[in-house]
């Protein structure tokens, strides 16, 4: 009965946002007890891509574009989000370094170079400090690592009860247009189509709950294990908009700090996605780094 009571509401089918959202070159691998969502995209030196909260390997489109003559990009949809949805057992410590290493396994990848914004730089840094041996550059954009406050929608995320509730709640298209302009520096740069795009997969089924998960895990831990960080030894390159609202540029020194050989560029007038906002030219900063010998 409890279990009726609290099911899940407004929720998209996966099928639905397939229909909607996939690409043709999508591929799905298992891992973990879940169909994991990937693209697998030219030839050269593999690039993971790793995205951040809320986000997909949709955030990665101009990037793949642009990059995929010099590298081979495998770009992810991570546990908990996008197509591959919830992870069987919930978050749990090195749940994200975990996976990595599974998934580069089974694509039989010995060394590549990463790229993570947000979440994704937290999964790009402990993994690189987990399994240096795998892992030859990395790139740092708008990285979570260090303390900030959390935008207003992690806060209810964060609240008790909100990996049962929110599920059961639509939310307003409207409010969540909101918070997604919080993260371009100019928020007339962001499309429509992309707006459409992160709503339905925040109501893919599933996926209000495990993204409740993660926040709560966060919370729970009190951040991150910045000591990975410290073991990165890597040419790391940490790129930041300057006008970043979720998490703030003053992290750029504490990452330099960190992690000794590391490099940084901060883009005027750019937010938290730099690489969405303006891909021409971070794409091109990121190949001129990842291809210098």
């Amino acid at each position: 009965m409890l279990k009726a009571l609290f099911k899940e509401k407004f929720a998209l089918s996966l099928d639905e946002v397939k229909r909607r959202h996939e690409y043709k070159d999508s591929k799905y691998i298992k891992i973990q007890g879940m169909q994991v969502h990937y693209r697998d995209v030219g030839e050269g030196p593999v690039l993971l891509l790793l995205h951040g909260m809320f986000a997909s390997l949709h955030t990665w489109e101009d990037w793949i574009d642009i990059l995929k003559k010099d590298f081979r990009i495998i770009a992810i949809d991570a546990p908990n989000y996008g197509f591959t949805g919830a992870h069987p057992k919930g978050m749990h410590k090195h749940i994200y370094s975990d996976f990595l290493n599974e998934f580069t396994d089974a694509l039989d990848i010995k060394e590549c170079m990463l790229a993570g914004n947000s979440l994704g730089g937290w999964m790009a840094w402990e993994f690189a400090g987990r399994f240096p041996e795998k892992v030859k550059k990395i790139i740092l954009i708008d990285a979570a690592g260090f303390f900030f406050v959390v935008p207003w929608l992690l806060m209810l995320l964060a609240l008790p009860l909100s990996t049962t509730i929110g599920p059961m709640v639509k939310y307003p298209k409207v409010a969540f247009k909101a918070v997604l302009k919080q993260v371009y520096g100019d928020p007339s740069r962001l499309p429509k189509a992309k707006l459409d795009l992160y709503y339905d997969l925040m109501m893919r089924e599933g996926n209000r709950a495990s993204g409740s998960r993660v926040v709560h895990y966060i919370r729970n831990m009190g951040g991150f294990r910045t000591g990975y960080m410290k073991k990165v030894t890597q040419p790391t390159l940490i790129m930041w908009g300057e006008k970043d609202r979720w998490i703030p540029k003053r992290h750029v020194p504490m990452y330099c700090k960190a992690i000794k050989n590391s490099k940084s560029i901060i883009y005027p007038g750019l937010g938290h996605m730099p690489m969405e906002e303006m891909p021409d030219i971070t794409a091109q900063d990121a190949r001129e780094f990842l291809l210098k010998k």
